[in-house]
């Protein structure tokens, strides 16, 4: 497991981490913020919600539509 500096990410991971494992976790968000041309360290509040669609739709596969949707939710209601 890993633990990131900046608190928005380490929330992210941590909603990730029991439903696809840590390596994917973290891949899933350094693709993410890397689309967004965000880096781990620097995703702010305003950045949720952009962050939370692109994990939804790469996650779909995955876990399934209404899983992914709650883990978007999830996402875009952290504090």
């Amino acid at each position: 497991m890993i633990t990131y500096k900046n608190p928005y990410t380490q929330k992210i991971y941590a909603i990730l981490i029991p439903l696809i494992g840590d390596f994917m976790a973290r891949g899933v968000i350094k693709n993410q913020v890397t689309k967004l041309g965000l880096t781990e360290d620097n995703i702010a509040k305003k950045d949720l919600s952009a962050l939370a669609e692109g994990i939804k739709k790469g996650l779909i596969a995955f876990i399934g539509s209404e899983k992914a949707n709650q883990v978007a939710s999830k996402i875009v209601a952290i504090l």
